[in-house]
């Protein structure tokens, strides 16, 4: 199998911790960031980071082992 622990940790663990820890803690507050409720801009905020958090986890531990794969040098 491809990848390791920490890969899927900050793949998959992170994005769905902060969703659903995040959102529980952010739906009973009437703060508002630019005039949309914090807890929309909590899941808004999140979709550009679950990408980044994907990015991240295959630059950093699962590169390597998908070049060794494909046939290409590291």
């Amino acid at each position: 199998m491809l990848g390791s622990r920490w890969s899927v940790l900050i793949a998959l663990g992170l994005p769905g911790l902060a969703i659903f820890v995040g959102v529980p803690l952010c739906s009973q507050s009437t703060a508002t960031v630019f005039g949309i409720p914090l807890v929309f801009a909590w899941l808004f905020a999140w979709l550009p980071l679950t990408t980044l958090c994907l990015w991240a986890s295959w630059r950093f531990f699962d590169r390597a082992q998908y070049r060794r794969v494909e046939g290409g040098e590291e």
